[in-house]
């Protein structure tokens, strides 16, 4: 609808939250970088070398595609605005995973992904975005709502966040 006004709520990851993958990024393609400029290496240890700063890179460009991702959601569906960006419908959902990753053996630390599905379309947030909850919850409705496939794992994670869903609400 043109001229349509829709209430939405804009969320991006924090800069602070991204410090430590911009850090890892830059020490690990300097630690393997550096050699192959300064270092008579070779050609197996050239390779491995190179290999490895590669998986470097690519985790800094990643990370600043995160940096410049900006999260809205609004009555129709979820968008990502930005490098790579899309937008699903609340409707058209069909598949939700909510895997965590644990840092600690105990399981008490960690992150979270969440990702939505429609087709073979997929958008994957991840629980550094500012605002993380309240993109899970509307989600998790939907997909309830769109009997979207959801595996074993995220209904655990899905009570585990202490998500209630009000099945009532189907329109």
């Amino acid at each position: 609808m043109v001229g349509a006004n829709r209430m939405s709520t804009v969320y991006q990851y924090p800069l602070t939250s991204l410090y430590g993958d911009y850090i890892r990024a830059v020490c690990g393609a300097a630690f393997c970088g550096l050699p192959l400029f300064y270092v008579n290496a070779g050609p197996i240890l050239s390779t491995i070398l190179g290999s490895v700063l590669l998986l470097f890179v690519g985790f800094g460009l990643k990370t600043a595609m995160r940096h410049f991702t900006i999260i809205e959601i609004d009555d129709i569906g979820v968008i990502a605005r930005g490098p790579m960006g899309r937008r699903i419908a609340w409707k058209e959902i069909d598949k939700v995973v909510l895997k965590f990753y644990s840092t600690h053996r105990d399981k008490n630390e960690g992150w979270m992904h969440l990702s939505i599905f429609h087709g073979k379309n997929k958008m994957t947030i991840e629980s550094t975005l500012s605002g993380f909850d309240d993109v899970v919850g509307p989600t998790i409705q939907a997909g309830f709502q769109n009997n979207a496939t959801m595996d074993e794992t995220t209904l655990e994670n899905i009570t585990a966040m202490g998500i209630t869903i009000d099945l009532a609400d189907e329109t």
